[in-house]
């Protein structure tokens, strides 16, 4: 025979599980293997996880914890008889079943019963009804005709509070008003304040005349009482509605139900007029509940009505405001201190107000590379604290060059920096902001070097380079790593640059594109084109120098006269002229290297000759 029977389960006369089964049903005391991890017996007394499972042909649900030794691992077995009786066997060997009328089921003994039944096992108090009797025995769950609405939804405007109220109800409205006028406190103080789970568990009680009015987050597959405020003292071994949340979580409306008078007859069980509203996050998820009760108290319980659980569930949607509202704060406070690593602090106030600005795009922008020189020679000398500290010194003087001129610090690298100008912040002047931040990097470096020469050994050198072009910018790291910063060839290239310094012997170079985008403040002399690793179009390098440096004219004038004979295969000219130069120059780096390449081209009278030069490395 094939019945289903409802299934409710009371702790200390307080509904704390319900379930439908249908066929052969067996309770008792949690086993070992029951438990959430086999570990975690001695914790076992606070964590019970009620749950029916079907065992071979016959349903087991477990009533109590494993400590509980007033319950027998296999204690009540309960049969069909027919659609309205059972057949009860106590299988346990020590404890009896009690029955409301004072008589008992011994270890061992069976008795045949009408349904509904209900017995008593130790602490818990068991009723079962059969599911199809259950609209005479029971009233069903009633609930609000549409769902709950997420945080931030539009609702539309009802076209009158008299379609929820019998006509002629003036006295009614009238009486509504101090209760919108607190329902209003509630969820300004969800607003402003954090203090709105107490006040919302309080309004439950006082405004909707509840006995106890709680605030429930919902946890993975479990409910927490976050706020509790009660008319009587509160009680320890409170738990909700099963039947009531689960009905919650799939509709995600406001439930309500109220005893009947079978459960009513029965001592065992306190049975309550129970409502509870959603609370849903911005997805329209449920996260919560606002959760109401009525007790039976031994008299007729109060029903609920359609308007007391628009009132809960308008507190409800106070409640979920608030969380929203944390959760934004929170999510505003992460993303400042994360974004106040890389950006200024005035770009990091718009980023949060404008996160979308960190999305994925196409930018013109200026990207610039520094990289310390000899690094790994230093480095052996210093051990890996002493690198850990220079480095982190280091890194910090040239951060603070580009955060001071309105960069983004994009990553370190070793004992490289990256940085971008242009993103996520449109900056018409990218490229003259990243060339000021690399000068005054380079301006730190001899206070650098005066706290670090007497460890290193040497002064400590620097290479930058700057190229400007279009880059995909955007989170270049994951949803668990956040690095805001560009991607494609622009960025290759200015790796590229950066590492040209070392063949030229200069400290800063910038590319073409980064040259025509600068103005008079910098002296610009143009080096040369060469062809750097993994990039086939030549690139024209540029030397740059503050325009009122005094010798910036002379440097560009000499040079790049030299250089004109150079590339016209005029190479005694190009000599003759370096010669000149670097008697007052002696230590100009890319003059040497320059020189160097016309006496090499004299030698061996290149036929045909190529001015570009093919860099040997990165």
């Amino acid at each position: 025979m094939i019945v289903q029977w409802q299934v409710k389960v009371f702790d200390n006369k307080q509904l704390v599980y319900t379930t439908d089964v249908d066929g052969p049903l067996e309770l008792g005391r949690q086993s070992e293997k029951e438990l959430p991890n086999p570990s975690e017996a001695a914790r076992s007394a606070e964590r019970l996880p009620y749950v029916a499972r079907k065992e071979a042909d016959r349903w087991r649900i477990v009533i109590a914890r494993l400590d509980e030794s007033a319950i027998s691992r296999h204690h009540l077995q309960i049969d069909p008889v027919s659609t309205g009786r059972a057949m009860l066997k106590n299988v346990g060997r020590s404890f009896p079943i009690q029955f409301p009328d004072g008589s008992e089921l011994r270890p061992g003994g069976t008795r045949e019963m009408p349904l509904p039944l209900v017995l008593a096992i130790g602490k818990r108090t068991v009723r079962i009804q059969a599911v199809e009797s259950q609209e005479s025995e029971s009233s069903p769950l009633q609930s609000l005709m549409e769902s709950t609405r997420a945080p931030g939804w539009q609702a539309p405007v009802a076209s009158s509070l008299l379609t929820i109220l019998p006509p002629h109800a003036n006295s009614e409205i009238e009486s509504l008003v101090p209760w919108f006028q607190a329902a209003m406190s509630v969820l300004q103080s969800a607003a402003a304040t954090t203090d709105f789970f107490p006040k919302a568990a309080r309004a439950v009680v006082d405004l909707v005349g509840m006995d106890s009015g709680r605030v429930l987050l919902r946890t993975q597959d479990s409910w927490r009482v976050q706020a509790v405020e009660s008319r009587n003292p509160i009680q320890d071994n409170w738990r909700p509605s099963g039947r009531i949340l689960n009905k919650l979580l799939e509709a995600k409306r406001t439930f309500w139900d109220v005893p009947t008078s079978t459960e009513a007859e029965h001592s065992l069980v306190d049975v309550k007029a129970v409502v509870a509203a959603p609370i849903l996050d911005r997805n329209g998820a449920v996260i919560g509940a606002l959760y109401g009760d009525r007790r039976h108290g031994g008299h007729a319980t109060k029903p609920i009505s359609r308007l007391e659980a628009m009132l809960v569930e308008l507190l409800a949607t106070g409640v979920a405001a608030g969380l929203a509202r944390i959760e934004q704060e929170q999510a505003a406070l992460t993303a400042r201190v994360q974004f106040e690593q890389f950006f200024t602090p005035e770009l990091t106030r718009q980023l949060a107000a404008h996160p979308d600005l960190l999305e994925g795009r196409d930018a013109e922008v200026s990207i610039l590379f520094a990289d310390i020189r000899g690094f790994s020679r230093v480095s052996g000398r210093l051990g890996p604290a002493g690198t850990f500290e220079w480095i982190g010194d280091v890194m910090g003087e040239l951060s603070e060059s580009v955060l001071s001129h309105q960069g983004v610090l994009v990553d370190y690298i070793g004992d490289e920096l990256m940085a971008m100008w242009g993103a996520p912040e449109a900056q018409p002047q990218h490229a003259l902001l990243a060339c000021r931040a690399a000068l005054d990097m380079l301006q730190r470096i001899p206070r650098i070097n005066a706290r670090w020469e007497a460890r290193l050994g040497e002064k400590m050198g620097l290479g930058i380079g700057i190229n400007t072009g279009t880059a995909r910018v955007g989170n270049t790291g994951s949803q668990r790593k956040f690095k805001y910063g560009p991607l494609g060839p622009t960025v290759n290239l200015a790796s590229r640059v950066e590492g040209a310094t070392k063949y030229l012997k200069t400290r800063f170079l910038v590319t073409e594109a980064t040259r025509a985008r600068l103005d008079a403040s910098f002296t610009a002399r143009r080096l040369c084109q060469v062809r750097v690793v993994h990039i086939i179009q030549p690139v024209t390098l540029f030397e740059l120098r503050p325009s009122d440096s005094s010798d910036a004219l002379q440097f560009q004038t000499n040079y790049e006269r030299a250089l004109v004979a150079f590339e016209s295969g005029l190479f005694r000219e190009a000599t003759t002229t370096l010669g000149k130069h670097l008697e007052e120059f002696p230590d100009d780096g890319p003059a040497l290297v320059l020189m160097a390449r016309a006496v090499n081209a004299l030698v061996e009278d290149p036929n045909p000759f190529n001015s570009v030069w093919d860099l040997p490395g990165k």
